[in-house]
């Protein structure tokens, strides 16, 4: 019903527009809308960031980012008659008045001028996602922070923790920075764990989410308008909920699809498992049809092995190796089984139920990946090929990291 109330205020404003003769009387109907208003509204734009909170006695409490990143929180009263507004905040702060209006094709949002018509649009929040949003999420390669992939932790006690894993290198965005949230409605306010020149002191983010947004599970989308310069840049990343632990004896997975995405290096083909592949033009078309032909599967018969199996012509080839798990890292030890073989670092994330598995391969593990993978297809099918040999096994290792610049790829099974 809130938005049909609203719409009146919008109707009461046009009603002196209507044409009538010279002797009719206008009768405007004063009407107080203050408790149309009740409940959270949210604006957000690369000058302002804020949340305003109207209770049922008319008070208010806005909290908020100005331009530069200052943290602040105002309290006050408002009242709205008719398509005018005014807010009395506490203290010696002089009051706000202006008009408002509703946009129409919007449903419950709103708009508040100033005497020189500057316009600040809120929109409302059926929802308060405080409590939706405390978990672990996983976003795979966010292009604005140049990261390969971000896991953000958020937890109940107010506290945030942020990893990931950037470009080439094997280690962790911004050193496991910790830093404070608060989420108002659908705003999060959040201290920013970055120090660099003219970095502000908070930043804010507007976040949708979903539950079981997608067939992996729960979605957390956030979005941050920031000014720069002249420029309004708006970043947005979607983000997955995952488990902080792995749960693996005895689970079994099949291949299903693949994410892959920064994907730069030489234009040269390349052969992998008997398919031809080219970096500066791979799309992850290929990869995954090799990978579906293949019937490419993984299991672990316990806690500490991993199991591959696929299928390379009329043979079905398989090897295992034992692992070592540390919350979501997932190191497969190859060199345990052969010496010259290359460890490999997953970072391995379940759902809920443990149906699903996506198995993320930055830089470094892809070319291990690849390296160990030709080695073991030579084994099998070159008599002359040594795969004790360090030389053989360091000239497949060459082959693959002088052609591949970044890629960052993740394996989703099933």
């Amino acid at each position: 019903m809130k938005i049909f109330k609203l719409m009146a205020i919008a109707l009461v404003a046009m009603c002196g527009l209507n044409s009538c003769s010279e002797d009719c009387d206008h009768n405007f109907i004063e009407h107080d809308f203050t408790q149309e208003l009740v409940g959270t509204w949210t604006t957000l734009s690369g000058e302002l960031a804020e949340v305003m909170v109207i209770k049922a006695d008319g008070s208010f409490t806005t909290t908020g980012i100005m331009k530069g990143g200052s943290l602040y929180e105002e309290k006050g009263t408002i009242k709205v008659v008719n398509n005018k507004v005014t807010l009395a905040f506490d203290g010696d702060k002089e009051t706000f008045e202006g008009r408002l209006e509703f946009v129409a094709g919007k449903s419950l949002s709103l708009v508040m001028f100033n005497d020189n018509d500057a316009r600040l649009t809120y929109d409302y929040c059926e929802n308060d996602l405080a409590d939706e949003v405390v978990g672990m999420w996983v976003c795979t390669y966010v292009s604005w922070m140049d990261a390969d992939m971000a896991v953000n932790v958020y937890q109940a006690d107010g506290k945030a923790l942020f990893t990931g894993f950037v470009g080439n290198a094997d280690f962790d965005y911004a050193s496991n920075v910790e830093t404070t949230y608060k989420v108002i409605g659908d705003l999060m306010i959040q201290s920013n764990p970055m120090s660099y020149e003219g970095a502000p002191e908070y930043l804010a983010f507007r976040l949708d989410y979903s539950p079981n947004g997608s067939e992996y599970g729960d979605v957390l989308t956030n979005t941050n308008v920031m000014a720069l310069g002249d420029e309004t840049i708006e970043t947005t990343a979607s983000m997955i909920r995952i488990k902080q632990s792995l749960d693996l004896a005895n689970k079994s997975y099949d291949y299903n699809n693949l994410y892959l995405s920064n994907v730069k290096g030489k234009d040269q083909d390349i052969n992998f498992m008997g398919y031809t592949m080219n970096l500066a033009t791979m799309d992850g078309t290929g990869l995954d049809k090799m990978l579906k032909a293949i019937l490419f599967h993984i299991e672990f018969p316990n806690a500490n092995t991993i199991s591959y199996t696929y299928n390379m012509g009329n043979n079905q080839e398989s090897f295992s190796a034992p692992i070592k798990v540390e919350g979501n890292k997932l190191t497969v030890k190859m060199s345990d089984k052969v010496s010259t073989l290359k460890d490999i670092v997953y970072y391995a994330y379940q759902d809920a139920d443990d149906s699903q598995m996506h198995l993320y391969m930055h830089r470094n593990a892809f070319v291990n990946f690849y390296t160990n993978v030709q080695a073991l297809l030579l084994e099998g099918t070159d008599a002359q090929f040594d795969i004790t040999n360090a030389e053989a096994i360091d000239a497949i290792y060459n082959s693959i990291n002088d052609v591949v610049e970044s890629i960052n790829l993740s394996i989703v099974m099933k």
